[in-house]
Protein backbone atom coordinates (compact mmCIF):
# COMPACT_ATOMS: atom_id res chain seq x y z
CA UNK A 1 0.00 0.00 0.00
CA UNK A 2 1.59 3.15 -1.08
CA UNK A 3 1.09 6.69 1.02
CA UNK A 4 -0.55 9.29 -0.86
CA UNK A 5 1.46 12.22 0.22
CA UNK A 6 -0.60 15.03 -1.59
CA UNK A 7 -3.66 13.56 0.51
CA UNK A 8 -1.80 13.52 3.67
CA UNK A 9 -0.63 16.56 3.64
CA UNK A 10 -3.64 18.44 2.62
CA UNK A 11 -5.37 16.23 6.50
CA UNK A 12 -2.60 17.12 8.06
CA UNK A 13 -2.84 20.95 7.22
CA UNK A 14 -6.34 21.12 7.96
CA UNK A 15 -6.07 19.38 11.28
CA UNK A 16 -3.29 21.52 12.89
CA UNK A 17 -5.11 24.51 11.10
CA UNK A 18 -8.01 23.93 13.16
CA UNK A 19 -5.88 23.68 15.95
CA UNK A 20 -4.16 26.53 15.78
CA UNK A 21 -7.14 28.71 15.11
CA UNK A 22 -7.47 29.87 18.97
CA UNK A 23 -3.94 30.75 19.45
CA UNK A 24 -3.92 32.62 15.62
CA UNK A 25 -6.65 35.00 17.18
CA UNK A 26 -4.86 35.28 20.29
CA UNK A 27 -1.50 36.39 19.05
CA UNK A 28 -3.01 38.40 16.30
CA UNK A 29 -5.63 40.63 19.25
CA UNK A 30 -2.50 40.80 20.74
CA UNK A 31 0.11 41.92 18.53
CA UNK A 32 -2.27 44.30 17.24
CA UNK A 33 -3.20 45.70 21.20
CA UNK A 34 0.97 45.59 21.23
CA UNK A 35 1.47 47.23 17.96
CA UNK A 36 -0.19 50.55 19.40
CA UNK A 37 0.52 50.36 22.56
CA UNK A 38 1.78 54.01 22.67
CA UNK A 39 -2.46 54.82 21.41
CA UNK A 40 -3.66 53.06 24.25
CA UNK A 41 -2.69 50.80 27.15
CA UNK A 42 -3.86 47.59 26.05
CA UNK A 43 -3.66 46.11 29.64
CA UNK A 44 -5.48 48.82 31.73
CA UNK A 45 -8.23 51.35 31.22
CA UNK A 46 -7.29 54.57 32.97
CA UNK A 47 -9.70 57.08 34.11
CA UNK A 48 -9.72 60.59 35.39
CA UNK A 49 -11.87 62.82 37.28
CA UNK A 50 -11.56 66.14 38.67
CA UNK A 51 -13.01 66.92 41.76
CA UNK A 52 -12.98 70.78 43.19
CA UNK A 53 -11.95 71.07 46.76
CA UNK A 54 -12.10 75.16 47.60
CA UNK A 55 -10.01 76.08 50.87
CA UNK A 56 -7.48 72.84 50.45
CA UNK A 57 -4.67 75.61 50.52
CA UNK A 58 -5.76 76.92 54.01
CA UNK A 59 -4.50 73.90 55.88
CA UNK A 60 -1.59 72.65 57.24
CA UNK A 61 0.17 69.64 55.94
CA UNK A 62 -0.12 67.72 58.74
CA UNK A 63 -4.25 68.11 58.44
CA UNK A 64 -4.51 67.80 54.64
CA UNK A 65 -4.74 64.17 53.95
CA UNK A 66 -7.63 63.68 56.33
CA UNK A 67 -8.87 66.97 54.72
CA UNK A 68 -8.80 65.14 51.35
CA UNK A 69 -10.47 61.28 52.95
CA UNK A 70 -13.23 63.45 54.26
CA UNK A 71 -14.02 65.08 51.16
CA UNK A 72 -14.03 62.00 48.98
CA UNK A 73 -17.11 61.34 47.56
CA UNK A 74 -16.71 57.56 46.99
CA UNK A 75 -14.57 54.86 49.76
CA UNK A 76 -10.78 55.27 49.62
CA UNK A 77 -9.02 52.61 51.41
CA UNK A 78 -5.79 54.21 51.73
CA UNK A 79 -2.39 52.38 50.91
CA UNK A 80 0.47 54.77 51.03
CA UNK A 81 1.00 58.70 50.76
CA UNK A 82 3.85 60.94 49.66
CA UNK A 83 4.42 64.80 48.87
CA UNK A 84 5.41 64.56 45.06
CA UNK A 85 6.30 68.23 45.38
CA UNK A 86 5.81 70.67 47.95
CA UNK A 87 2.17 71.46 46.48
CA UNK A 88 0.91 67.95 45.81
CA UNK A 89 0.55 65.02 47.95
CA UNK A 90 -0.30 61.89 46.73
CA UNK A 91 -2.78 59.58 48.16
CA UNK A 92 -2.38 55.56 46.66
CA UNK A 93 -5.38 53.35 47.33
CA UNK A 94 -6.02 49.81 47.72
CA UNK A 95 -9.00 49.55 44.97
CA UNK A 96 -6.64 50.78 41.98
CA UNK A 97 -7.44 54.30 42.93
CA UNK A 98 -4.52 57.45 43.28
CA UNK A 99 -5.11 60.25 44.17
CA UNK A 100 -3.16 63.90 43.42
CA UNK A 101 -4.29 66.45 45.76
CA UNK A 102 -3.01 69.92 44.40
CA UNK A 103 -3.29 72.72 46.71
CA UNK A 104 -2.13 75.52 44.10
CA UNK A 105 -4.96 74.52 42.19
CA UNK A 106 -7.24 73.29 45.24
CA UNK A 107 -8.13 70.15 43.40
CA UNK A 108 -8.48 66.07 43.94
CA UNK A 109 -6.98 64.20 40.72
CA UNK A 110 -8.44 60.86 40.95
CA UNK A 111 -6.96 58.34 38.91
CA UNK A 112 -9.10 54.67 38.28
CA UNK A 113 -7.08 51.90 37.15
CA UNK A 114 -9.29 49.22 35.76
CA UNK A 115 -7.56 45.86 34.35
CA UNK A 116 -8.55 44.88 30.87
CA UNK A 117 -9.09 41.10 31.31
CA UNK A 118 -9.40 39.62 27.94
CA UNK A 119 -6.28 41.94 26.37
CA UNK A 120 -3.99 41.64 29.65
CA UNK A 121 -4.64 37.67 29.12
CA UNK A 122 -4.13 37.82 25.35
CA UNK A 123 -0.83 39.76 26.27
CA UNK A 124 0.10 37.92 28.83
CA UNK A 125 0.29 35.03 26.95
CA UNK A 126 1.79 36.81 23.43
CA UNK A 127 5.03 38.24 25.71
CA UNK A 128 5.58 35.15 27.33
CA UNK A 129 4.84 36.33 30.81
CA UNK A 130 4.04 32.70 32.17
CA UNK A 131 7.17 31.00 31.64
CA UNK A 132 7.51 27.23 32.28
CA UNK A 133 4.94 24.98 30.26
CA UNK A 134 3.49 27.76 28.28
CA UNK A 135 7.23 28.48 26.69
CA UNK A 136 6.92 25.00 25.27
CA UNK A 137 3.20 25.36 24.44
CA UNK A 138 3.96 28.20 21.97
CA UNK A 139 7.06 26.64 20.21
CA UNK A 140 4.77 24.08 19.44
CA UNK A 141 2.44 26.42 18.15
CA UNK A 142 5.32 28.10 16.12
CA UNK A 143 6.33 24.86 14.82
CA UNK A 144 2.66 24.26 13.79
CA UNK A 145 2.86 27.60 12.17
CA UNK A 146 5.90 26.57 10.28
CA UNK A 147 4.05 23.71 9.20
CA UNK A 148 1.13 25.37 8.06
CA UNK A 149 3.26 27.66 5.98
CA UNK A 150 5.27 25.04 4.26
CA UNK A 151 2.15 22.57 3.66
CA UNK A 152 0.64 25.13 2.32
CA UNK A 153 2.97 25.53 -0.48
CA UNK A 154 1.94 21.45 -1.73
CA UNK A 155 -1.51 22.25 -1.66
CA UNK A 156 -2.24 22.81 -5.17
CA UNK A 157 -0.02 20.77 -7.77
CA UNK A 158 0.73 22.28 -11.19
CA UNK A 159 0.30 25.51 -12.63
CA UNK A 160 -1.57 27.02 -10.17
CA UNK A 161 0.47 25.74 -7.56
CA UNK A 162 2.79 27.81 -5.98
CA UNK A 163 5.76 27.25 -9.26
CA UNK A 164 3.05 29.48 -10.97
CA UNK A 165 2.89 33.47 -10.96
CA UNK A 166 1.47 32.94 -7.42
CA UNK A 167 4.36 32.33 -6.23
CA UNK A 168 5.19 35.75 -6.40
CA UNK A 169 2.80 35.97 -3.48
CA UNK A 170 5.69 34.09 -0.78
CA UNK A 171 8.14 35.80 -2.48
CA UNK A 172 6.61 39.12 -1.64
CA UNK A 173 5.76 38.12 1.74
CA UNK A 174 9.39 37.19 2.40
CA UNK A 175 10.39 40.46 0.35
CA UNK A 176 8.28 43.15 2.52
CA UNK A 177 9.30 42.80 5.93
CA UNK A 178 12.90 42.93 4.68
CA UNK A 179 11.91 46.32 2.45
CA UNK A 180 10.33 47.70 6.44
CA UNK A 181 13.93 46.51 7.93
CA UNK A 182 15.91 48.39 5.65
CA UNK A 183 13.97 51.44 5.28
Amino acid sequence: MSINWFKLNRAAHRDIGYFCIGMTIIFAVSGIAVNHIDDFNPNYAVSYEQIELPGLSQYHEDKIQEVVLAALPFEFELRTVFWQSPEQLKLFGQNDINITADLTAETLSVERIEQRLILSTFNALHLNELKGPWTYFSDLYAIMLLFLASSALFMVKGKKGVWSKRGLFVVAGIVMPVIFVLV
